[in-house]
């Protein structure tokens, strides 16, 4: 990735500081499909989707992501940095179907184009289910959460997925690039 040098770090460290914020809060009624943490702090990126009063999804990109700031409280939320957006970002075209039951959302993430994620939405007992799938190997899981394992300064180690199976066992898949 990037070379281990001071000049480096504090280049980086000049661009995230003037970075402009590219997306607005999330909507309200966006309940998170999945997330992603990494190995340097607790902070978390969240994948969620804009739905209607029935679930479907709402807009010709629904689906949104923004920082949820664990290492400053609970409640603490943040659009990504314009920077951010190659790591963590979507690709710009998500293919959005409604059904009577709620919807589907494709989405691909900038970082893993060649890995389709389904987010479908329905409406469960008066509330909505959100539910994010993906291949793991060979066949398609619930996607629950990506952990990035980082090196400093600037490189991944590994990417895990981890998610549900259609038995209810556990999944992982490491990653390695």
């Amino acid at each position: 990735m990037f070379p281990k040098t001071g000049f480096t770090s504090a280049v980086t460290a000049v661009l995230l500081a003037f970075a402009p914020r590219v997306a607005a809060e999330p909507p309200v009624q966006a309940p998170s499909a999945f997330f992603l943490s990494r190995s340097e702090n607790r902070n978390q990126v969240h994948y969620a989707v804009a739905l209607d009063e029935g679930c479907r999804p709402v807009g010709a990109r629904p689906v949104h992501v923004y920082w949820r700031m664990l290492e400053r409280g609970e409640a603490e939320v943040e659009a990504l940095l314009s920077i951010e957006l190659p790591a963590y970002g979507l690709e710009d075209a998500q293919q959005v179907e409604s059904t009577a039951e709620g919807g589907r959302v494709r989405i691909r993430l900038r970082s893993f184009p060649d890995r389709p994620i389904d987010i479908t939405t329905t409406l469960v007992r008066g509330q909505c289910s959100v539910q994010a799938w993906t291949k793991f190997g060979a066949n398609t899981a619930q996607l629950v959460h990506i952990f990035v394992k980082t090196s400093w300064p600037f490189s991944v180690d590994f990417v895990r997925l981890d998610g549900v199976g259609a038995e209810g066992q556990a999944l992982s898949e490491l990653i390695r690039r």
